[in-house]
């Protein structure tokens, strides 16, 4: 997966609408244990907890060749946004040096560019 990663200002308000990353991979090793255990589909759809944790690697690695320190001022965040026949998910993490707020985007998006 291609990553587009966005420095903007801080972002303060707002990121207990978002699920951390820890608690999607909870939630998609569930499924991911359902489906094992009981032949029904996966709830998740493409994503398995393998995938997701490999992203957000991924991702972290690209937001650090962007000048992410690797610091957080609190849990990482995942977001999805509508794609072809599904959705896919990006990450939003917020540096405690400075208060950077990096966004991790499987997509480009213009007017989070804007903020840059």
């Amino acid at each position: 997966m291609h990553w587009h990663v966005y420095r903007i200002p801080s972002i303060d308000f707002g990121w207990g609408y978002l699920p951390t990353v820890s608690d999607m991979a909870a939630r998609l090793g569930a499924d991911d244990g359902r489906m094992r255990t009981s032949g029904q589909p996966d709830l998740s759809g493409d994503v398995t907890l393998d995938a997701f944790i490999d992203a957000w690697e991924r991702a972290q690695s690209v937001a650090s060749e962007q000048g992410w320190e690797g610091d957080l001022c609190h849990d990482p965040v995942v977001f999805w946004l509508p794609a072809e026949n599904d959705f896919q998910f990006g990450f939003v993490f917020k540096q405690d040096n400075n208060g950077t707020t990096f966004v991790v985007s499987p997509f480009a998006l213009p007017h989070i560019a804007a903020l840059e």
